[in-house]
């Protein structure tokens, strides 16, 4: 599949129910990362140190197990890996030294539209996924955004600490909170 044809998710991923998906998600075992594979690559709470990093070494296309889905870490990937990586705390910036091995095996969870109330989409289409992961010993998931739009592809995630039931059961009843807000809107019609 070339990575400029506007495909979306493939495989058995999207045929299925999104409580299906969630019920593969649960049984997919947490992805062990080492908490400190970003030493010697880039400094922790450094912006421009993290920039450089992403540009200059993960600027690739990945492939994702899941869906087969060809996934592109570009420049417009690390301007929105950046606008959070403050508030997302070391966690979040520990996880970007292991993005080749998120994307490569996080699950598929839903794709959508953008969001109806944003005046100018900058993207057509979004494919969330998750990644249950282990950082320094503590469970955190990973939702993986990648959106599309002609030849335009870019990547982004949040990190949030806690297993999938505990994220998910807050995410369902967080509506203030911007970082859950995608989240809550997938989760909205599973009980």
């Amino acid at each position: 599949m070339s990575l400029h044809e506007n495909v979306f998710v493939k495989s058995v991923a999207k045929v299925c129910s999104l409580a299906e998906r969630i019920s593969r998600i649960l049984c997919t075992p947490e992805l062990e990362l080492d908490g400190n594979a970003y030493k010697g690559k880039y400094e922790l709470d450094n912006g421009k140190s993290i920039k450089k990093f992403i540009l200059d070494e993960l600027r690739k296309v990945y492939t994702n197990q899941s869906t087969g889905n060809n996934i592109k870490v570009s420049r417009e990937s690390a301007k929105e890996l950046l606008l959070h990586w403050k508030s997302d705390g070391e966690a979040f910036q520990k996880s970007i030294a292991h993005i080749p091995q998120i994307i490569e095996s996080m699950q598929f969870l839903e794709e959508m539209s953008p969001d109806p109330n944003r005046v100018n989409p900058r993207f057509a289409k979004y494919s969330y996924y998750i990644t249950q992961a282990k950082i320094d010993g503590e469970s955190y998931i990973i939702l993986s955004t990648v959106g599309y739009k002609g030849h335009e592809i870019y990547y982004d995630q949040n990190v949030f600490k806690g297993i999938v039931q505990e994220v998910f059961a807050k995410a369902k009843n967080e509506t203030k909170n911007p970082k859950y807000g995608r989240l809550n809107e997938i989760l909205r019609g599973i009980k």
